[in-house]
């Protein structure tokens, strides 16, 4: 095993201890295929995450720089931005997040819980990604010109140092699924910026694994070249943990099939995913993120196009279930919940 450097590299413990790899019993049954889950939901800091793994590595890389303020942007049900300012309120930094896509009526969900952590919250409205990491630019001027000493953390926490954490967490999940007398064949995981995928693949490559890694994409409208910044994550991490490995284009596999309409839009499979991992593990999924890569599970073991055992990596994020818009849709698309009178 390589990557003799993954422990060299500052760090700060947000999150106390090791999720567990939970066996999914009667949803394995239900889909006739051995599925495990990485419950990075689980604990920590600011209602958990995997945004979580990252900010370990980005902030105590920023106070190793002296900053005393993050600025980092993100939509307004974005995991990061909450983790992000859950984890600056910890540790005593200052927190400022721009954030875009429609304003609501009420503070709800990950917006409540940005405020409640203490950041200084931008809506900005429904701008594109791009003009998003303008304006958030701006935001870093301002409070630069005001004498603040500011980190700047792109999207996503989507770094090569921020990747470098879930490099960790390949290892440490394999770890422990061998430890429980088995071996996932399959990773599914819900990606948008691209660093946890990034992450995983080196981890991966560091293991000299042959686990097949897929990533379901939620936010293909981030980047205008997804593979290209995927591949340079992976390698930027590569090059501060493990100089040796390069990862090529071909190791990094990824699926837009159940992106539907785009980001915190609705697509196929949604409401079902979060239905059975619900009903029969008691497990929550969100319809931004993870019930996307539940959804590419269910519809692979089905078209049986999916090898187990399968490890679905809870990457968090079920605080979006409680938008009244989406709270709306899952109780009307289900017909258990609709037979329910209130």
């Amino acid at each position: 095993m390589t990557g003799s450097q993954m422990n060299d590299l500052p760090r700060i413990d947000l999150r106390g201890f090791t999720s567990p790899v939970q066996f999914l019993s009667r949803l394995s049954e239900e889909l006739d295929i051995e599925v495990w889950a990485k419950r990075d939901d689980l604990g920590s800091v600011g209602l958990a995450g995997n945004k979580v793994r990252k900010l370990e590595m980005e902030l105590a890389h920023a106070q190793s720089l002296g900053a005393t303020h993050i600025v980092t942007e993100g939509s307004r049900h974005s995991n990061a931005t909450r983790a992000a300012a859950a984890a600056a309120a910890a540790i005593g930094m200052k927190c400022t997040l721009v954030l875009c896509h429609d304003e609501p009526k009420e503070p709800v969900g990950n917006l409540l819980l940005d405020a409640l952590f203490g950041a200084d919250l931008r809506l900005v409205g429904d701008i594109s990604w791009v003009e998003l990491a303008r304006r958030t630019e701006d935001v870093v001027r301002e409070l630069e010109d005001t004498g603040e000493s500011v980190y700047r953390l792109p999207i996503g926490s989507a770094t090569g140092r921020g990747a470098t954490s879930f490099a960790r967490a390949y290892i440490e999940a394999d770890e422990q699924i061998r430890a429980q007398g088995s071996q996932f064949s399959t990773i599914v995981h819900a990606s948008s910026a691209g660093s946890t995928h990034a992450g995983l693949t080196l981890g991966r490559a560091i293991s000299q694994s042959t686990t097949r890694i897929l990533g379901v994409i939620v936010a293909g409208e981030v980047y205008d070249d997804v593979p290209g910044n995927y591949l340079r994550l992976a390698n930027e991490a590569a090059a501060l943990v493990a100089p040796e490995v390069t990862i090529a284009p071909s190791d990094l596999e990824t699926t837009e099939d159940y992106l539907g309409e785009g980001y915190g839009e609705p697509a196929a499979g949604v409401s079902e995913a979060i239905d059975l991992m619900s009903r029969l593990e008691g497990i929550v999924v969100d319809p931004v993120y993870t019930a996307k890569a539940v959804a590419a599970i269910i519809d692979m073991a089905r078209r049986r196009t999916l090898e187990g055992p399968v490890l679905f990596w809870h990457t968090g994020g079920y605080h979006a279930i409680f938008d009244p818009n989406y709270t709306a849709s899952i109780w009307s698309s289900l017909p258990r919940l609709r037979d329910i009178r209130l």
